[in-house]
């Protein structure tokens, strides 16, 4: 008996449908989930950046909860010079939004060996650090990996200073121990110089982009209403 070239374009074609379903169903099914684990990620950094506390030790609806409750995102900053634009991230210190506890900006440039991407907070009134969170890098593991870290970024948490410096730099890595007489230096790592030097640039660069932006933001928005 001779097989149809209908019927066998046809059985072809099934099949095709079936498993092509198949893969398709998967695809989607990982890509939510892959959208929901980035959402939960950003919402982690979010509260450590902000000091809220220790995400590890809080559940995913209790993170979840506290963002949606006392962060807002979504307005656009520009910085007049360079044409820059950033999402503006306000922090509240209650539920309530009453209390500004203070503004971040996610951002990311070029570290030594590749791309770099952090949140960087700073106080209402944008003259000090109030955490940063690196959530992107890829510098040597055990030297330069070790700027997403606690011994660095922990740094950022005590304040290191960075309103407007004239013609200097808003921010200085340098190795510890070395004279900080105006409180703008964060202690570099030690063996990681090329990462630290390429993290310091990109973070004068931004934080230039964010001072120049929030100066000619709207009086109206600048307290941090919604």
């Amino acid at each position: 008996m001779t097989t149809k070239p209908w019927f066998i374009v046809g059985f072809m074609a099934a099949v095709a449908l079936v498993f092509g379903s198949g893969v398709t169903g998967i695809y989607l099914g990982a890509a939510g989930l892959l959208q929901r684990n980035t959402e939960f990620l950003r919402q982690r950094a979010l509260v450590s950046v902000f000091g809220y506390g220790d995400p590890r030790s809080m559940t995913k609806p209790e993170v979840s909860a506290l963002v949606t409750a006392q962060v807002v995102a979504g307005e656009r900053c520009t910085d007049p010079e360079t044409g820059a634009s950033f999402e503006l991230i306000k922090a509240y210190a209650d539920a309530g939004r009453t209390e500004l506890k203070a503004y971040g900006f996610q951002f990311r440039g070029l570290a030594f060996w590749g791309p770099v991407q952090a949140i960087l907070a700073v106080t209402p009134d944008l003259t000090r650090t109030v955490g940063l969170v690196v959530l992107e890098q890829s510098e040597t593991p055990g030297l330069g990996g070790r700027i997403e870290e606690p011994v660095f970024t922990d740094q950022f948490r005590a304040g290191i200073t960075v309103a407007p410096n004239g013609p200097g730099p808003f921010i200085r890595m340098a190795s510890a121990g070395t004279p900080d007489p105006d409180g703008r230096q964060v202690d570099a790592i030690t063996g990681a110089t090329q990462t630290c030097m390429a993290l310091e640039r990109v973070l004068n660069q931004q934080l230039g982009v964010f001072h120049r932006a929030m100066a000619v933001r709207p009086a109206a928005t600048s307290a941090g209403s919604l």
